[in-house]
């Protein structure tokens, strides 16, 4: 199984601790959500400031209600009588709780929507840029694991945009306030109450690396787990017929243990962590209303002094807490976040070029010039390809298996771009053409043939201009195969199923010659569409290419020499190096290795 993408370093600032889920890192996706998260923000600042103005009331109750201290000057105009203050001062107390209600309500519905909205932009890009991902980039991810980071790392970066993000914006603004507004009133104790930050800080530090780390380890193995059920899943009949479920289960067992031991770990730590947090700020707490309530009784302090002090502390106290609980939800939407944009990060191997153009009239010829490839930076699966296929012509590509025609057939719609040289359309460079509209240009008609679950004739308008059933039924007549589609159960509104599951091989590859009749490209490529088929399905595919090429530029790729007696011209390859190019009658008279192939095949069809 191919390697997913490597672990990242967890030496990060916890100052930086939400960096990677924050909008900064996903611009693109904050702009839709602008205004919403303005809005959320500015009621944070309202509920901070409600939130720094809450104890006030209760300290005047207890200084000039029950004791005998003045007012403040900017209070004078209060009642006298202690009763109609108290009256007052209450009535302030539950209006400043309404307003936080209120304003909490709000916060949390604009930021919690604004970041579910951010997510579903993220979903939705990921996937955008994993479609547009090269052949290449896709053989070296598991698929398991790529949906893996498009679902469950998804999911919980989502947790800590919805649940996390809204309580730290809140209580950022609260605690930045209070630590303000308690130095005014004495920075001594301030200065106490923070004398035990530090062993916090370090703390905090140590403990979310930590659980980020674990949690990162975790969903790499989960996505190498999905990876192999899906593999698993896929190739069931296979599985079954050999008789290795056993065997598959223990595999798949020892990764979700691996996962549920990093998970543990997780576990493991925060539960540490938590009461660590506690016990600090419990300590810090205690410490200054130990000197706060001395300094009452020898006069320097007021109560309500303390009183207000003490519901600082507690504002203070509450969004670290926060934070300890939700760590092992922050370490993981960290880790997923991280997941996530090393494959947004990861540029394709294929890229567009700034001078792309879209040529006027396309005729279809193509020309390769010393075309190399190599999938592994050192061994070549294609050496120095020179060949000419002329516009609207039948040009087949033959090669025993591994010879390197499927690499071939991939550069031409750049699914990936060569190693060394150049493929030119109509002398214009590919690299130099949109590659939407490249592809747009091109029909293919693979070996193992992919259908979408839907109905045959909406699979046979897949990616075609017109989509109707009436498009369908005049594609599929073209390519010679509408008695097949006819006969299926329900005709062309047969439900095809996941992957085509509900049709043979020979009626999916049916729809497949369909399908790239319906598209109208000038180019079609055949990649050994013939291949594991009964010879009545292969006669009526192989009649359909005729009319195929009909004014279409058509490569056929096959090992079956008696396929391409019609070609315009061969190529005959051999690992990966061109050995003969001609017409059939050419190379036979070359008496070479084309010669001997079409001879071995004549020699099996007498002893047939």
């Amino acid at each position: 199984m191919p390697p997913s993408i490597g672990l990242c370093s967890t030496k990060s600032r916890i100052g930086s601790k939400l960096t990677s889920i924050s909008p900064k890192r996903y611009a693109m996706d904050v702009r839709p959500v602008k205004l919403m998260l303005i809005f959320g923000v500015s009621l944070s600042v309202v509920r901070a400031m409600l939130q720094w103005a809450a104890p006030w009331p209760l300290k005047l109750i207890f200084d000039s209600v029950l004791s005998h201290h003045p007012l403040p000057s900017q209070l004078r105009q209060l009642p006298t009588a202690p009763l109609a203050r108290l009256q007052i001062l209450s009535l302030i107390i539950i209006a400043i709780a309404v307003l936080l209600a209120i304003t909490n309500y709000g916060t949390n519905a604009s930021l919690a929507n604004a970041g579910q909205k951010m997510v579903f932009a993220l979903r939705c890009r990921l996937f955008d840029h994993l479609e547009r991902q090269s052949a290449e980039f896709h053989l070296r991810h598991p698929v398991g694991d790529l949906l893996s980071r498009l679902g469950g790392d998804i999911q919980a970066i989502q947790g800590v945009m919805v649940n996390v993000v809204p309580i730290f914006v809140e209580n950022g603004l609260t605690v930045l306030g209070m630590i303000t507004i308690m130095f005014f009133i004495d920075w001594r104790y301030s200065l106490i109450f923070l004398s035990l930050t530090p062993l916090l800080y370090f703390a905090i530090r140590h403990y979310l690396a930590a659980i980020k780390l674990s949690q990162r380890e975790a969903r790499n193995v989960e996505g190498l787990a999905t990876a192999k059920a899906q593999e698993v899943l896929i190739s069931l009949p296979v599985v079954q017929v050999f008789a290795t479920e056993e065997k598959e289960s223990e595999v798949y067992a020892q990764l979700a243990n691996k996962a549920l031991g990093a998970n543990k770990r997780s576990v493991l730590l925060q539960s540490r962590f938590i009461p660590l947090v506690a016990a600090t700020m419990t300590i810090s707490t205690t410490v200054v209303v130990y000197f706060g309530a001395r300094a009452v009784v020898l006069g320097h302090l007021t109560p309500g002094d303390l009183i207000i002090f003490s519901a600082y502390l507690r504002g203070i106290y509450t969004p670290i807490r926060q934070l300890a609980k939700t760590a092992g939800m922050l370490g993981r939407g960290q880790a997923s976040a991280d997941r996530v944009l090393e494959v947004l990060n990861a540029s394709s191997e294929v890229k567009e070029s700034p001078k792309r153009i879209r040529p006027k009239r396309v005729e279809g010829r193509l020309t390769m010039e010393k075309v190399s490839y190599s999938y592994d930076g050192s061994s070549l699966a294609l050496k120095e390809i020179d060949l000419e296929i002329k516009e609207r012509t039948m040009h087949a590509i033959i090669g025993a298996t591994g010879s390197g025609k499927s690499s071939l057939i991939r550069l031409i719609p750049r699914l990936m771009d060569p190693t060394d040289g150049f493929i030119r359309l109509d002398g214009v460079p590919i690299t130099n053409i949109s590659l939407t509209y490249l592809r747009s240009l091109i029909a293919l008609v693979p070996q193992e043939p992919f259908l979408m679950s839907a109905t045959v004739w909406e699979n046979i308008c897949y990616g075609s201009s017109a989509i109707s059933k009436e498009t369908a039924i005049k594609a599929a007549k073209q390519a010679g195969v509408h008695e097949v589609v006819e006969s299926l159960r329900d005709g062309y509104d047969t439900f095809t199923g996941e992957r085509g599951g509900a049709l043979s091989g020979g009626q999916k590859q049916c729809v497949a010659f369909a399908r790239a009749v319906a598209k109208t490209a000038p180019i079609i490529l055949l990649d050994e569409p013939a291949s594991g088929l009964d010879v009545a399905t292969e006669a009526v595919l192989l009649r359909s290419l005729e009319k195929l090429a009909d004014g279409r530029t058509l490569i056929h790729i096959t090992h079956h020499i008696d396929t391409v007696l019609e070609a315009d011209s061969i190529t005959l390859l051999s690992k990966g190096e061109v050995v003969e190019q001609g017409s059939h009658k050419d190379l036979l008279a070359l008496g070479k290795d084309y010669f001997k192939l079409h001879q071995v095949k004549d020699f099996a069809s007498v002893q047939g």
